[in-house]
């Protein structure tokens, strides 16, 4: 091959690279269909283990779209330690108000859509 074809595969391969790096090549590929739905999830917990805790903050957003968003605490069950609360940075007085967990929980699984 010549040097001139060489570097215009480089410089396309870097560019498909770079592209697919920021998430475009999904666009890419869904052509004129609807965006993808990718979620990043985050949940938090009362305890350092499942066993010892429940989760008491469901959180998702969509990657694509920033108003496609779902952010609610959680009242647990059994009250948070003091240094739960520290770790967190959330009192029981201020989870008191909020909805219990299996009431976040299916609010949160049909956002996800599970």
């Amino acid at each position: 091959m010549n040097d001139k074809l060489i570097h215009s595969q480089k410089r396309l391969h870097d560019s498909l690279f770079e592209l697919y790096m920021q998430g475009g090549l999904e666009l890419y590929l869904a052509g004129t269909r609807r965006l993808k739905r990718d979620l990043i999830i985050r949940l938090e917990t009362s305890a350092l283990t499942p066993k010892k805790g429940e989760i008491i903050h469901y959180y998702a957003v969509n990657r694509w779209d920033d108003d496609d968003e779902f952010d609610e605490w959680a009242k647990p069950l059994v009250a948070l330690t003091a240094e739960a609360e520290r770790i967190l940075g959330v009192t029981n007085s201020q989870l008191d108000r909020c909805r219990p967990t299996d009431v976040v929980m299916q609010s949160f699984a049909a956002f996800a859509e599970i």
